[in-house]
Parts: C-alpha cells; sequence; structure tokens
C-alpha cells in the first residue's frame, strides 16, 4: 500500500465512492462521517481527506482538524469552495471530478511534500532572507499581460517575464516560478529542465505548471516532473481573483518553506564542514578533499603546519590570545597559499595545506614561502596584561603522493608521511621545513 488515507465526508455515496478511487490507486482507507469521528483516527493516518458541500462547514471541519493533526490535510471540493478551504488553513485541495490519473499523481506528490511547521511566509525565521518573487516563464505576450495584472492585485507583487530560452539564467530571488505549458520548447520541458537545475543548486523555489486547457495527462506528468502544482490559465480571470490569492499565497508558502530548509542544510553542512574559529574548513571537509585528489589520479602534495610553542602563548598570554594567534595564522596561510591549494584546521595549532598536482620542488617551495612570510610578521593579540605583539614561527612537515619508485600512495600514508616530516622539522629545532623520506626496504 502506498499510503493510509482517511476520508470525512457525511454523504455515504460520495464517501465510498472516493473510497473506491483511493483503494485502487493502492492506498490503505479510512472512513469518517464527521470531525468528531475522523479526529480519533488522525494520528493513524498518513493525510486526511475532507468532503462537505457546504462551504461555511467545509471551513470549520479544516479549522477544527488541521490544528490537530500533523498530516497533510485535503479538501475535496469544486472551484467555487476552495478560496474558503485555503483560507481555513488547508494544505491542498482536490477536485473531485479530476480523473484518475491526476488523482494519483497528486497524492504522490502530497504524500511526499512536507506539512508546514509554522505559520509560513508571513513570518519568516530571524535571519533568513527568504525569496519572495514570482516569475512566469511564457513567450506569450497576452498570457504575460493577464497574469501580470493578476497577481499585482492578487497578490501585491510585480511578476517577473522570463523568456523560455532564458530559463538557465533564474534568478535567485524567486519563490514561485510558473511555467506557461505552451511555451515554446515544451512547458514540460522547461519544468523538467529548471526543476534539475535547481536541484543542482540547492534551491527550495515552488514550481507550478499554467495549463492553457485542461489535460489530465499532461497534469499528471507535471506532478512527476516536481511541479507541486498544476494552475489553469483562466485562473487570472477577475473572477477568480479570491481563489488566486489563497493559491498563490500557498505556492510563496511552500517556495519559502523549502527555501528555508535548503538554507538550514547549507548552514548545517557548513557548520560540519568549516572551522568556526577561523573560518577555514575543518578536518571533515579536507579529508574528503584528499580522497577527492587521491581519486583524480593526479599527483599532489600535503604540508602540515604546526605553529611553534604554541602552548607557551597559551600559559602566559591566555587562550583569547591564543585564538587570535590562531586566526591571524589561518588568514595568512590563505594569502600565501595565494589560490594555489586548500587551507584547512587539522586541529588544535595544526593546520593542513592541500596541493593539487604539485610535486615536491614546488611544494617545498611554497612551504618555505609560508615558513618564511609568517616568522616575518608579528601578531597583535589581546593578552592577560594587555595587548601584546606575538612572534609566531612555524614547522612544516611536506609528503607527496607518489613515493620514489612512482607508486601512488593512499591519502592516510601521505598523512602519516607529513606528520612524521613535521616531528622532524620540529626535533631538528623549529621554525624548519622537512621532506618526508619513506623508509627504505630492508
Amino acid at each position: 500500500m502506498l499510503g493510509r488515507l482517511l476520508v470525512v465526508d457525511g454523504d455515504v455515496t460520495s464517501r465510498f465512492a472516493m473510497k473506491a478511487r483511493l483503494s485502487a490507486a493502492n492506498h490503505q482507507v479510512l472512513t469518517a462521517t464527521d470531525t468528531a469521528e475522523a479526529l480519533a483516527q488522525c494520528s493513524q493516518v498518513d493525510a486526511v481527506l475532507l468532503r462537505n458541500s457546504h462551504a461555511a462547514q467545509l471551513a470549520k471541519d479544516i479549522a477544527q482538524i488541521r490544528p490537530r493533526t500533523a498530516v497533510p490535510v485535503i479538501a475535496i471540493c469544486d472551484g467555487a469552495q476552495r478560496s474558503a478551504a485555503f483560507r481555513a488553513g488547508v494544505d491542498h485541495v482536490l477536485d473531485p471530478a479530476c480523473a484518475d490519473v491526476v488523482l494519483r499523481a497528486r497524492l504522490r506528490s502530497w504524500l511526499t511534500q512536507p506539512v508546514d511547521a509554522g505559520p509560513g511566509f508571513a513570518d519568516p525565521a530571524a535571519a533568513f532572507d527568504h525569496p519572495d518573487q514570482i516569475a512566469l516563464v511564457t513567450d506569450e505576450a497576452a498570457i504575460s499581460s493577464d497574469w501580470r495584472q493578476a497577481i499585482a492585485e492578487a497578490a501585491g507583487r510585480r511578476l517577473h517575464i522570463v523568456p523560455p530560452q532564458a530559463v538557465g539564467r533564474i534568478a535567485a530571488n524567486l519563490a514561485v516560478i510558473l511555467i506557461d505549458s505552451g511555451a515554446a520548447g515544451g512547458g514540460l520541458q522547461h519544468l523538467a529542465d529548471l526543476r534539475a537545475r535547481l536541484a543542482a543548486d540547492g534551491r527550495g523555489t515552488a514550481l507550478a505548471l499554467l495549463q492553457r486547457k485542461s489535460s489530465p495527462d499532461e497534469e499528471a506528468q507535471a506532478l512527476d516532473f516536481g511541479a507541486i502544482d498544476v494552475l489553469p490559465a483562466r485562473l487570472s480571470e477577475l473572477e477568480r481573483r479570491g481563489e488566486l490569492t489563497a493559491r498563490l499565497n500557498w505556492l510563496l508558502r511552500r517556495g519559502i518553506d523549502a527555501e528555508r530548509r535548503q538554507s538550514d542544510a547549507r548552514l548545517a553542512h557548513r557548520l560540519a564542514t568549516v572551522d568556526p574559529l577561523t573560518g577555514l574548513g575543518n578536518r571533515r571537509r579536507i579529508s574528503i578533499e584528499i580522497s577527492a585528489a587521491a581519486r583524480s589520479g593526479n599527483g599532489y602534495s600535503l604540508l602540515m603546519i604546526d605553529i611553534d610553542r604554541f602552548k607557551a602563548i597559551n600559559d602566559t598570554h591566555g587562550h583569547a590570545a591564543g585564538d587570535m594567534v590562531l586566526g591571524a595564522v589561518g588568514a595568512r596561510l590563505s594569502e600565501l597559499t595565494d589560490g594555489q591549494g586548500q587551507v584547512a584546521r587539522f586541529g588544535g595549532e595544526e593546520f593542513l595545506v592541500l596541493l593539487p598536482h604539485t610535486d615536491e620542488t614546488l611544494a617545498v617551495s611554497l612551504a618555505e614561502r609560508i615558513r618564511h612570510g609568517l616568522s616575518m610578521e608579528s601578531v597583535m593579540a589581546q593578552g592577560l596584561a594587555g595587548p601584546v605583539e606575538l612572534d609566531v614561527s612555524v614547522s612544516i612537515g611536506v609528503a607527496v603522493s607518489e613515493n620514489r619508485y612512482g607508486a601512488r600512495q593512499s591519502p592516510d600514508q601521505v598523512l602519516r608521511l607529513a606528520d612524521a616530516a613535521l616531528l622532524a622539522a620540529k626535533a631538528a629545532g623549529r621554525n624548519l621545513v622537512m621532506l618526508s623520506r619513506e623508509p627504505h626496504a630492508a
């Protein structure tokens, strides 16, 4: 079974007709005659479908059930009831006369979409600079004109018109993109291209197909291609402003909520891979980059860098001064590598530089430049007794991915060699660069 659904309908004929359709679509179906009976079952299902032929009572039913369940609430209603259903807080509306292919496609789409966790686009999360614009992909002047006016009146927003040939250059501030089904090149093709592009860019923009004429097969394909709704082009007509307002608000909320989730995911990824003190990549991130460099088959070098006598800085001037030294050294390393490599804080006072396509001669040369550059500039820090100027030096171990016989070494082997070379530099007096030498076979 695809899902467990609850149908709430006081009319026995329509209730069992919908149950039969949903069962034929491989859903397990429970039924209830009213909201009181439904509330006892809401926790057992994946979605609630409500039908009431009286618009006012349907809105009351939605208002009763929506706050008490975390699953999607779907109103089974015609166009005359949709505005009231959306205002009451319904997640989706389903035309009772829709074709079975559309019914199945809409349920597939809706049951995989997150349910609103909060008040929606009217109350964005703090520090989240959300997109809030709407665009229409079309090359039809009449549709552009009609929808510009309709969206200005229904949502108070300016509609951005995007020619079909420019879909690859979609602006980042769009919460909703409408795609004209009759646009040159095919609306479904533009929809599929946009969904792939947005997914690759980590964008949450909501996509909806604008149908010039009703086509159940096209509607089902659009939903399966990633549209979260399919709108009739005639929705721009003046007498349908209420429904248009409700559906645009729903689309905006979906687009903004999806973009918020993408933003949270990007932030989580950054927190997981970036050192908060220096802003450099952390050990996890550089390890991934080293593995990628090894898989590429091209040679690479590693510089393992350690701040000399860092413990003495912490003990004498305090950890705040030590943190300032770490930040200054990290920034200076980025400057001195000048884009030739990737710099990361490897742990404590150790840094690691990955140099792709670099042999030992170039690696040692860059290591010497780093060592010399850091030793020539002091670091101003706030010590326990006030501002202090600190001289900083580093020891560097250098290792390359191929041994003297031209054989490739694993990332772990190269890291161990770089670490051994670093220890040798420190043992030899510090403020030195040492090139790793793997031991000879006996």
